[in-house]
């Protein structure tokens, strides 16, 4: 099979999107069924950039911010780049034959071969303050593009998968979810390998509870640390929240939260760390606490299961569905509720002592070999719808 992948997303730091798109454009040149797999971005055929978990540190996304993140920063460039860079790129792949395409991160081009288009969440289409609405109204373009030119529609999760049917009106066979992967550096580690990283941070093992994200309204992390706040004054010092992730759209009143947190001892905001620690701050953490209002899938939820950590996380869109029974789940809304549960999810040892193999198992169910696996079926269906 000859496979086109585009790969906008791959930059540092490796997260998200990126993540994914990295790890199919490494895996799929191994694939057996795989004759030829070429790199598009931008219109124009690409290399694949070397990039690494242990060789992209996070701190580094702001030198990695390549011309399109600050270019797209004003309305009538973007624009321009988003009418231009499709027909580049239609132009490249047209002169391909038995090629499927696949558009990792919401767009597929106009062209005459199967296409698949993976549409990771419908967050443009929820409240404005989750996005800027220059992003609202680009996504809310080319979303619906996407997936009435596409021969086969992915997404991570089947909650999204169930949005995109009945917002869209798609037929069933056209939509398919495929579960992300969790990468082999997320496990469970012994005290001797956490010591040196985590006192960087002014941190000790099983000593803090973490959460790992963009720091944006969507996050919920207004109610998060509203919920942290109403814990016993011991069990805050005890086990202080850490914030692990950058500076936001929309998030001045959260970091304003956070400084107030901050100064009474019991917050500490990391923001972008070295990448290659970050699987130790998971593994060293006493709870992961991810109450997002909505997501695609929630990657973190399962790395942190991954590392042997206890998650606390919502109770809506695809997040029950990453973490099984393994995690507690809340209302994210409910900041008295979010309060009791993350008490038990810290202090309930019965509770963690089953959380801890449950989360596990679960994570050892999110493989990137199976996600390519069932893509490479997908290519497989595209190309057959395609020809109907």
């Amino acid at each position: 099979m000859n496979v086109v992948l585009s790969i906008e997303a791959v930059r540092p730091p490796l997260a998200g999107i990126g993540r994914y798109v990295w790890e199919l454009a490494t895996r799929l040149p191994h694939h057996q069924e795989v004759e030829s797999l070429r790199f598009i971005s931008d219109g124009l055929w690409r290399t694949l950039p070397d990039l690494s978990l242990s060789s992209s540190p996070v701190s580094s996304v702001r030198q990695g911010m390549d011309w399109r993140h600050v270019l797209g920063k004003n309305p009538l460039v973007s624009r321009v780049y988003g009418a231009v860079m499709p027909k580049l790129a239609a132009i490249q792949i047209n002169r391909l034959n038995d090629t499927v395409f696949h558009g990792p991160n919401f767009f597929v081009p106009n062209v005459g071969i199967p296409t698949v288009v993976t549409i990771h969440d419908l967050s443009a289409y929820y409240p404005s303050n989750w996005h800027p609405q220059m992003r609202i109204e680009r996504m809310q373009t080319l979303i619906p593009h996407a997936v009435n030119r596409a021969s086969l529609v992915l997404t991570d999760s089947e909650a999204t998968r169930l949005e995109l049917l009945q917002e869209f009106n798609l037929s069933e066979d056209k939509v398919q979810a495929i579960p992300l992967g969790v990468d082999q550096v997320y496990h469970p580690r012994p005290l001797s390998e956490l010591e040196d990283v985590l006192a960087q941070y002014g941190l000790q093992a099983q000593g803090y509870s973490l959460f790992v994200s963009t720091i944006e309204p969507r996050k919920n992390l207004s109610n998060l640390i509203a919920a942290y706040s109403k814990l016993p004054s011991a069990m805050r010092q005890r086990w202080p929240l850490v914030l692990v992730g950058g500076k936001g759209w929309n998030s001045e009143e959260i970091h304003a939260q956070i400084e107030q947190a901050t100064a009474q001892s019991w917050l500490k905001y990391l923001g972008y760390v070295p990448q290659a620690h970050l699987p130790l701050l998971y593994a060293g953490a006493r709870l992961f606490t991810y109450p997002s209002l909505y997501e695609g899938f929630g990657l973190p939820i399962a790395e942190a299961m991954a590392s042997g950590v206890p998650v606390l996380t919502s109770n809506c869109s695809s997040m029950p569905e990453v973490a099984g029974t393994a995690a507690l789940l809340v209302e994210p809304r409910d900041v008295d509720q979010m309060c009791v549960e993350l008490e038990r999810g810290l202090s309930d040892n019965v509770w963690r002592t089953l959380a801890i193999p449950k989360g596990l198992e679960r994570a050892s169910q999110l493989t990137w070999d199976t996600c390519v696996d069932k893509t490479l079926l997908a290519y497989k269906m595209a190309k057959s719808l395609a020809e109907k």
